[in-house]
């Protein structure tokens, strides 16, 4: 035997001695190479044809949420999921002619045919949409093979690995180190590859995801003759379908670790997207055209989420509630408001359309949503502050669970032939609930009932049109007054230049002024120089804090005047206005917690005019 045959044999002798040793290291860390090299090519590029069921459960202190999925689908062909989330229970049955959604807990079917596109139905696919969306897991679409070897490097070094069996199967188990995952991890990897295991848990929170493939999910049948059939367009199903569930990914992951601006600053046209304290701040200036061109450029991202979220994601929750198509509903609402809407804010949705390439009706539709807001607000001054400065707070309370706050936005806006004022909003958003003019008026409003009262001005047009034409308190008044109105609604409107303030209750058919220390039989608290709009113990609460400080209160003791239980568990955004210095002040919800617990960042709306000057 040559000396290079010895050498060879010995080799492989050494070799074969470190796999005996290393065994489960070496095919547990090659499986996760393999593992993490199939997923992320399916979620980027999705899959033709699988057939796999997954259970998942979530147990956080006394809650346990759970999930159970048997999902098939074949490319251009069929899709059908099973899913039973917690007690709700939902079939999803799509080919090429039609889609059917039945929920059965309500008894409620959605039916869409024509014009289906089905490979919107690919999991795999829609996986790896909402990864790419949020920053912070977008990289997992694009890792290079040596990332993924580092992947599994790391793993041999700092994981254990031993064999585990359960269901007649034999896993490769990998512990992951506590004192870098900081929670109990583990995943397990069928020897076959085809079924998965994962296992996350703190003294808090604990995820179980068990994953099988090729499984042969029964053919249900969705029931020939359910409580109600409500008939949609296919591909506007499937749209609702497909871009409600990858926003609620999106949030979901957005919940877990809130998304950051980049803090870049960028310009387009008459208009520049800045930042205060890492907050959006848009300045646009020119045509209402110019203006919205220079939103739908600067915010497309930004605004799509928007879109999808007050479209698509809460659809599935208003439709089952209300048990007709919510988009349908939002339609019949823009139709009877859309006489009333002036055309230059017709013209700002669509230079905001043709720039973010999101349709002109998504647009509108997504700008009648707000009318679902409801809120509180209160405006100080003379004898009730330090000094008599006028301050004008304003709180937004509505779900969080939109993921609304993770995209805000204040617009500082000069149109041609307007006043200027400062908008404190969302993405996409071009009417105002809350705001500010150049001639130091403050406008804030408070939802009520009426729901269906659509023949007037869109509330959120309405407090624009204010901003836009009013110098004066009274001016202010009577666009209020004049103005075909919709629903009920409540105002705060103040001035700083007297400085005033009033209340408005309004319904299209009542116009009630509320001055300062007027009493009110649904505001029975008065306060001398103060309008207080509130509902129930919040009301009680806010006069009772007035009362107490009256004639302290200063920028910090304001803002503090809008604390839980004021502000509530829903408390999306806080504003506080100072419209003598023309300063605003203003707070975010965080994830889990009210706008009211989140810090604020102070605003200089002379300042920031000056960016298109």
């Amino acid at each position: 035997m040559s000396k290079f045959s010895k050498i060879i044999i010995a080799l492989a002798f050494l070799v074969g001695i470190i796999f005996a040793i290393f065994q489960n290291k070496i095919t547990g860390s090659y499986g996760l190479y393999q593992l993490v090299t199939n997923f992320t090519t399916v979620i980027a590029n999705g899959n033709d044809q699988y057939d796999f069921q997954i259970s998942a459960g979530i147990k956080e202190k006394d809650n346990t949420d759970t999930i159970h999925a048997i999902i098939s689908y074949k490319k251009n062909a069929d899709f059908l999921a099973d899913i039973q989330y917690n007690k709700d229970k939902y079939i999803v049955r799509s080919n090429p002619d039609s889609t059917k959604v039945f929920i059965g807990n309500s008894g409620l079917i959605i039916s869409g045919k024509g014009n289906v596109e089905n490979e919107r139905f690919d999991i795999a696919k829609l996986l790896g949409d909402i990864l790419n969306d949020y920053p912070n897991t977008s990289f997992i679409l694009n890792l290079s093979w040596a990332e993924r070897a580092g992947i599994a490097l790391w793993a041999f070094t700092n994981c254990q690995f031993d064999q585990q069996h359960k269901g007649g199967k034999t896993y490769s188990a990998i512990t992951f180190p506590e004192d870098i995952i900081l929670e109990k991890t583990q995943l397990w990897i069928a020897n076959e590859r085809k079924d998965y295991s994962f296992l996350t848990a703190n003294d808090e929170k604990e995820i179980l995801v068990d994953v099988s493939f090729d499984t042969n999910p029964s053919a249900l049948q969705i029931p020939e003759t359910p409580k109600k059939i409500i008939h949609v367009k296919g591909d506007e199903l499937n749209t609702a379908i497909y871009r409600g569930a990858r926003r609620a990914g999106g949030i979901l992951l957005e919940n877990r670790e809130p998304p950051k601006p980049d803090g870049v600053e960028q310009r387009w046209g008459k208009g520049v997207l800045t930042y205060v304290d890492n907050n959006r701040v848009l300045v646009a200036k020119g045509t209402h055209r110019e203006i919205g061109e220079a939103h739908g450029t600067l915010l497309k991202n930004e605004i799509q989420k928007m879109v999808d979220a007050t479209l698509y994601t809460i659809c599935w929750i208003y439709t089952l509630e209300s048990e007709s198509w919510f988009i349908d509903d939002l339609r019949g609402a823009y139709k009877r408001e859309s006489p009333y809407i002036p055309e230059k804010y017709q013209e700002e949705m669509a230079g905001m359309a043709q720039t973010s390439e999101i349709s002109l009706e998504e647009i509108r539709l997504t700008n009648v949503f707000p009318a679902l807001f409801h809120c509180s607000g209160f405006a100080l001054f003379n004898s009730a502050t330090v000094d008599g400065v006028l301050y004008h707070g304003r709180i937004l309370d509505y779900i969080t669970e939109l993921g609304l706050q993770y995209y805000p936005l204040v617009q500082i806006l000069h149109p041609d032939g307007s006043n200027a004022f400062a908008n404190i909003g969302y993405a996409g958003f071009i009417g105002s609930v809350s705001g500010m003019n150049d001639q130091q008026l403050g406008f804030g409003e408070m939802g009520g009932r009426g729901e269906g009262d659509w023949d007037g001005m869109p509330m959120a047009f309405l407090m624009r049109e204010g901003m836009e034409r009013a110098n004066t308190l009274d001016e202010a008044l009577a666009i209020f007054r004049d103005t075909p109105r919709t629903c009920e609604y409540y105002y705060v409107i103040s001035d700083g230049k007297i400085p005033d303030a009033r209340g408005l209750a309004t319904s299209p058919d009542m116009f009630e002024v509320i001055e300062p220390n007027q009493f009110h039989k649904l505001l029975d608290q008065p306060v001398e120089n103060a309008v207080l709009m509130s509902a129930g113990d919040r009301y009680q609460k806010l006069a009772e804090r007035v009362k107490i400080q009256h004639g302290k209160i200063d920028q910090e003791k304001a803002i503090r005047l809008m604390d839980r239980p004021v502000a509530m568990k829903s408390d999306l955004h806080n504003v506080l206005f100072a419209p003598q210095s023309l300063e605003f002040w203003v707070a975010n919800a965080g994830s889990g917690t009210p706008a009211c617990n989140e810090p604020y960042a102070h605003y200089y709306m002379k300042e920031l005019l000056k960016l298109v000057d």
